[in-house]
């Protein structure tokens, strides 16, 4: 049990010692009092039957609260659950990685990278790095129905060299994050034959969240941190002996029995204020000139990974990926409704980065913006903004082999 007596120290061992350390004094004061000190010793009497009905009080309330739980165990506290899965771990210079992941459909190995089913090994292997965001991580799906996991079944079918496909995605990651990854990789020698980057919405909502293109997520909450904004001032003493007295299990025990309750969750997601950009929109800045300076950052990238491709010798491509809000798909009603929840404001700026990247395919080999890959598909691809179940992760895996072939980057035989 997590509650019991009063924590003076954070140690509960320590805490209980010193507690009895406290008890023996009471008695030995009641008991060698000079018997003339009536008054001495009655108080003395009066603070030792205290402390027997207290402890009295505590051990049954502990035995109590010990069989309740393991008949009547607490619901899973689903917040909990979100905060495991979103908690990652850190890495230099691209500040995260996602935790290490066991299940049986979803695995993310212990360099924090989710794992491709028959990735080959040899060394005269053709690899492939592959680069993204959630959508490309997959969550919700399982390794083999990732976009990668497609890709490299796929690609392993056009060739006869083995395959090793990488799945570098990330969740909330920028292409700003995953070209650094890039060039950790090549700076130690880990060179690619073919990287793939699969890029978009994270370039939009990262700037909507911080109202500035090119910048990562949780920029507040990470800028906090590192100017010691993060610390809580703690009101007087209310605090600690409210946390003392709701640590103890007769507490508790007398809480539940008067029907007072605990909050739902323990857990405090943080929830970062609201940019100006999702409480005023269009009225704080023009979505033309916004979408206008995320896609100069993205341009920005290409021209870096096309100077790294030829310096390191090897190939690239790089896609624009499909959201609920571009291309031409008819909306399942489903999707229509995810696309409702949107303000306009996201829907111009949307549009509007859609349009920059069909200027930028124009300008650059190697680049391709695929926001059509659905739009002759009538059943439901979308389950969020972004976001695509199995069959839109295999389209898109096939729609990027496609370009691998047309291209001529097919490994050599």
């Amino acid at each position: 049990m997590r509650g019991g007596v009063f924590r003076f120290c954070s140690h509960p061992v320590m805490s209980r010692v010193l507690l009895a350390g406290l008890g023996v004094i009471t008695i030995l004061l009641g008991v060698t009092l000079p018997r003339s000190r009536t008054v001495f010793t009655v108080i003395g009497r009066l603070l030792f039957g205290i402390l027997i009905a207290f402890l009295v009080l505590e051990a049954v309330a502990t035995a109590g609260l010990f069989i309740a739980g393991r008949f009547f165990p607490e619901p899973a506290d689903p917040k909990e659950a979100l905060l495991r899965i979103h908690s990652d771990i850190y890495r230099p210079f691209v500040i995260w990685r996602a935790s290490p992941f066991t299940s049986n459909g979803m695995n993310i190995s212990g360099e924090g990278l989710r794992v491709v089913p028959g990735a080959s090994n040899s060394p005269d292997a053709f690899r492939v790095f592959m680069f993204g965001g959630s959508t490309m991580i997959g969550w919700g799906t399982t390794d083999g129905g990732t976009i990668a996991g497609n890709f490299q079944r796929m690609l392993s079918r056009c060739t006869s060299r083995p395959v090793c496909v990488t799945n570098f995605g990330q969740h909330a990651y920028v292409s700003t994050q995953e070209l650094i990854e890039l060039q950790l990789q090549l700076r130690v020698g880990n060179i690619p034959d073919l990287v793939i980057f699969y890029d978009g919405t994270n370039e939009v909502w990262s700037a909507y969240e911080a109202d500035t293109a090119g910048v990562h997520f949780l920029l507040s909450e990470i800028a906090d941190l590192f100017e010691n904004r993060h610390f809580r001032v703690e009101e007087g003493l209310r605090q600690p002996f409210t946390r003392i007295l709701s640590g103890l299990n007769s507490v508790k025990l007398l809480g539940s029995v008067l029907g007072f309750s605990e909050p739902e969750s323990r857990v405090v997601l943080y929830q970062a204020a609201p940019s100006m950009c999702a409480l005023h929109g269009s009225e704080f800045v023009d979505p033309v000139l916004f979408a206008s300076d995320i896609m100069e950052v993205y341009e920005g990238n290409l021209r870096i990974i096309r100077a790294l491709s030829v310096e390191f010798g090897f190939d690239c491509l790089a896609f624009w990926q499909p959201v609920v809000l571009t291309g031409s798909k008819d909306l399942t009603p489903e999707e229509l409704a995810i696309a409702e929840e949107q303000n306009d404001f996201l829907h111009r700026v949307y549009r509007e980065c859609e349009a920059g990247a069909r200027e930028l395919e124009l300008e650059y080999e190697g680049f391709v913006c695929i926001t059509d890959v659905f739009d002759d598909r009538p059943e439901q691809i979308f389950t969020d903004i972004c976001h695509v179940n199995a069959l839109g992760d295999s389209l898109v895996a096939l729609r990027i082999v496609g370009e691998v072939r047309s291209t001529g980057m097919l490994p050599a035989e």
